[in-house]
């Protein structure tokens, strides 16, 4: 009996001590998400700083945190090319809105097309799927011979990067839709764009949402390269301050440009995901 009492306490014992291993885990998962990204990215600052002044790394190699930080700051009133950092910002913002929009009035509708009638798949399908295999930095040369160095050029190139996935999500949605909800529609009369606007649309939101939320993030990435292609013949840009730092030897300017990508392609990316909890009526 004793050692069946002084096992029942080690099993108990180990039981109670198992928690203690999780509980830097626990409590770090129990931390509100913006918390917990903020101290990572503290920590991942600190390793940054810390290779830096550890390894006497020269600053036009790789400068530390705080100088990529005060060059930030100081790109907020001294300008590079055609202005200040705001300048540069929204230029690119706007060349994305154009091409991702128009990837957004092409790709949606023509998604819900190809799911809905088959031989308009047929007709289509041999077209884009060589279309979506070409890199999108491979139509800039064309987009720069077609539209020039500036942004319509820059706006072609998203457009080719953000369509494949705005339309292969919409086209996949639709094609998960319960058939049962099209057939309803059917025998209650409804016509086929009714059906697709009012009935398979709604049904394949999340999909569609998706499509946007990876066509807005490879539409970014495509921007900033389609910038650097660019050159001096667009003189404002995120990439365009990239390109400038690579020139004149400035790694603050490159890696400053590169900070501010980042930032901007997760603002948006949020953007996009309150707007999708907002509208999600389909959950509920």
């Amino acid at each position: 009996m004793a050692d069946g009492s002084a096992e029942a306490r080690a099993s108990r014992l180990s039981v109670e001590a198992a928690p203690e291993g999780a509980t830097l885990g626990s409590r770090i998962e129990a931390l509100p998400n913006a918390v917990r990204v903020s101290v990572m990215l503290l920590f991942w600052l600190a390793v940054w700083y810390g290779v830096v002044e550890l390894f006497n790394v020269s600053k036009d190699f790789l400068p530390n945190p705080i100088d990529v930080l005060t060059r930030i700051v100081r790109l907020a009133w001294e300008p590079v090319g055609a202005g200040a950092l705001l300048t540069h910002a929204w230029a690119s913002i706007v060349r994305l809105m154009w091409g991702f929009a128009a990837a957004i009035l092409i790709g949606v509708p023509l998604g819900l097309a190809m799911a809905y009638y088959r031989p308009l798949q047929w007709i289509i399908a041999p077209l884009f799927e060589l279309f979506r295999y070409i890199p999108p930095i491979a139509w800039a040369p064309f987009a720069m011979f077609w539209f020039g160095a500036g942004s319509a050029a820059q706006a072609y190139v998203i457009f080719t990067s953000s369509f494949a996935p705005i339309l292969i999500n919409t086209f996949r949605g639709v094609q998960l839709v319960d058939s049962r909800l099209i057939d309803a529609a059917r025998t209650l009369g409804a016509k086929s764009w009714t059906i697709l606007f009012e009935v398979a649309l709604p049904a394949a939101l999340p999909h569609v949402v998706t499509g946007l939320r990876i066509g807005l993030a490879t539409g970014w990435m495509a921007l900033i390269a389609a910038e650097i292609v660019a050159g001096t013949g667009s003189r404002d840009g995120l990439g365009y301050l990239i390109l400038q730092g690579q020139q004149q030897l400035h790694a603050d300017l490159t890696i400053g440009a590169m900070v501010l990508i980042g930032i901007l392609g997760s603002l948006i990316d949020v953007g996009i995901r309150t707007a999708e909890r907002r509208f999600a009526y389909w959950r509920e």
